[in-house]
């Protein structure tokens, strides 16, 4: 099991280089190639919300102003990918491919953002998105949750900044739930190479040693070493407890499964879910 392709989705704004800084730090270990995907609006799409009495004027300067917002865009995308190429010693190449270093390629498509960034995850192994706040513009966040619930493959929120060693030190967020389960199994190839792997369980006294008897097993049968840590809420959140807890540790990235049904705006996914997505200092991993 490795990781060969990573999605980048980007947009020309700043957290760009975030982006693309956490994907190549994840494609390092296993030399995998990184698309970074940039969505154009679908001019179809926005025409559509205009009745037949708006004149053609209107219209006219509606898809020139957004055709030249994504004109600009796109430029600064390929200044930035030049720039991180450049910094970090990525080959860039003009289609995926696989070599014995990490390469990067940039693919642009037209449409709807949050549906063209699931539909290229599909066929990735792990998609990248940068820190994504309370706030944020809903496409961003929309697109982080229709991904994460509708592809079952790995999403990472990125931190704000990448380590020297990315996921030198793993926290498991565990519940015994599937979904934690399906993150353990999508993260063995970081787990394999972490230098500690520490198992986090927030629990309600009593609290049960036996409730990660499972988890250990199975990544011992994986040959990775962990630890364990029980941990008793008291009054905070569960998303605070398993956050802080993480931190504490010393992680660089916390390993747990996202729960939802539908998408965030709509607040239709897990409490956790939500506020660790918004409000996690360190890279998360999910699956959901």
């Amino acid at each position: 099991m490795s990781i060969a392709k990573i999605l980048a989705p980007v947009t020309g704004g700043q957290r760009d280089a975030v982006v693309l800084a956490n994907a190549i730090a994840a494609a390092r270990p296993f030399h995998a190639h990184v698309m970074a995907l940039f969505v154009r609006p679908d001019l179809g799409e926005a025409l559509a919300f205009f009745s037949d009495g708006v004149s053609g004027i209107v219209v006219e300067e509606v898809v020139k102003a957004t055709k030249d917002a994504a004109d600009d865009a796109a430029k600064r995308v390929e200044e930035g990918i030049d720039a991180i190429c450049a910094s970090s010693g990525v080959e860039r190449v003009a289609s995926p491919v696989r070599k014995e270093h990490v390469t990067l390629s940039l693919r642009s498509v037209h449409g709807n953002f949050p549906d063209q960034v699931t539909n290229a995850a599909r066929l990735s192994d792990l998609t990248v998105f940068g820190p994504i706040r309370e706030h944020d513009q809903a496409g961003l966040a929309e697109a982080f949750v229709q991904v994460l619930v509708e592809t079952d493959k790995p999403v990472l929120r990125a931190a704000e900044t990448v380590g020297k060693d990315f996921a030198k030190s793993i926290a498991i967020g565990w519940d015994g739930k599937s979904a934690a389960a399906h993150a353990v199994s999508a993260a063995l190839p970081l787990l394999r190479r972490a230098g500690t792997v520490e198992i986090l369980s927030i629990q309600r006294p009593p609290l049960r040693s036996e409730a990660t008897e499972g988890v250990r097993e199975y990544l011992s049968l994986h040959g990775i070493a962990c630890t364990e840590r029980l941990i008793d809420p008291g009054a905070k959140r569960i998303g605070d407890a398993l956050l802080d807890a993480a931190v504490i540790g010393g992680a660089d990235l916390l390993v747990m499964g996202g729960y939802g049904r539908c998408r965030l705006r709509e607040s239709l996914i897990g409490g956790v879910t939500r506020h660790v997505i918004s409000h996690a200092s360190l890279s998360v991993f999910m699956v959901h």
